[in-house]
């Protein structure tokens, strides 16, 4: 009898609900975090993905034509699960903004598979974009913190914090590119180089736009030594 109790109660604490719609569908599809219905309704990336942002390509070349036209990229590699719309859209934002952070698990679980390739898988540690300490206070955590430690448990990476944000900015998303880059001018360091010296990173993120904060933290870690960045982004907008 006890043992059976024991049963329930563990399949209760590993059974999760729907991140997006709070319903208890999920663990019958290859995705056990979102329910059928919802993971139909994600606009999920498919295919061959461009090293540049993460997205489909649009072409033969490794990168597709938006990261053609832009700025050099930094970074070797990118994986995003989805595109930033409908309920992808709704998803990011409940992550993000809304508190649920269960999001996070259920992402990881669908961006974890992505990450096989040699430039993700042999990297030496995740950092997570960092977010400066008034924006955390405000937020109570950090949604790219919580991505790359669910991450950590699908790919066996440790996670660390090198990468700071010493200097606040005001919210990319309401800036063009050139005001984002220009946001974003001396807003990361690494007070440690030695901790990043001749390592390969995986860089996470939510979202990537146009790439300017992606770009800067990756620069930044470059320029402390860091050997090699590949980065993943949920949403690739």
């Amino acid at each position: 009898m006890k043992n059976k109790i024991f049963r329930k109660i563990i399949n209760f604490l590993l059974e999760y609900p729907c991140p997006l719609c709070g319903c208890d569908n999920t663990g019958n599809h290859d995705c056990n975090s979102f329910c059928t219905d919802c993971l139909k309704k994600l606009p999920l990336l498919h295919g061959q993905r461009c090293r540049g942002c993460g997205g489909e390509l649009d072409g033969a070349l490794e990168m597709c034509r938006q990261c053609l036209s832009m700025p050099r990229r930094p970074w070797q590699n990118a994986m995003s699960i989805m595109q930033m719309e409908d309920a992808g859209k709704d998803a990011i934002y409940q992550l993000k903004f809304a508190g649920n952070t269960a999001m996070a698990r259920a992402m990881a679980e669908l961006g974890a598979p992505l990450l096989a390739d040699k430039d993700f898988t042999e990297c030496d540690m995740i950092v997570p974009v960092p977010l400066h300490w008034t924006r955390l206070w405000q937020r109570s955590y950090n949604q790219s913190e919580l991505l790359a430690k669910m991450l950590a448990k699908h790919l066996d990476i440790p996670v660390k914090k090198p990468l700071k944000r010493i200097r606040p900015t005001t919210r990319q998303a309401t800036l063009s590119r050139k005001e984002r880059l220009k946001n974003l001018h001396k807003a990361f360091a690494v007070p440690h180089p030695e901790k990043v010296k001749d390592c390969k990173i995986l860089l996470v993120d939510d979202v990537l736009t146009t790439g300017s904060t992606l770009h800067a933290c990756a620069e930044t870690l470059l320029q402390a030594g860091a050997a090699k960045i590949v980065i993943f982004t949920v949403a690739r907008r």
